[in-house]
């Protein structure tokens, strides 16, 4: 059995799968957040590693992917499939699945 069950039905044992469903039900084409602003990795020279279009930057590769997640996440948790995604359990917070940037974990 899952540990992690989204509300259109989708279930994972990880937190990182979970992630990666929502990113696949929410990345738009065109890379703009519900806000309109762009939110795509942009090439560059030097530091930091990842560098967003929006200007968020970040060293490590799981701080700069929970931004793109977060980026893109309508308040209505509506994804492109028209499907609303979130958490079944509602005790859980709709962000539980970002990376924790003090402890490295999930």
């Amino acid at each position: 059995m899952s540990v992690y069950h989204c509300s259109c039905g989708f279930g994972a044992d990880t937190a990182e799968d979970y992630a990666d469903h929502l990113g696949l039900a929410f990345d738009p084409d065109d890379d703009l957040g519900p806000d309109g602003t762009a939110h795509a990795e942009v090439s560059h020279d030097g530091p930091p590693r990842h560098l967003c279009a929006c200007g968020y930057a970040a060293q490590d590769s799981p701080d700069f992917n929970d931004h793109l997640l977060l980026a893109v996440l309508p308040a209505n948790a509506i994804g492109l499939d028209g499907a609303r995604h979130v958490p079944v359990d509602t005790a859980t917070p709709h962000s539980w699945y970002a990376h924790n940037p003090g402890t490295g974990e999930a």
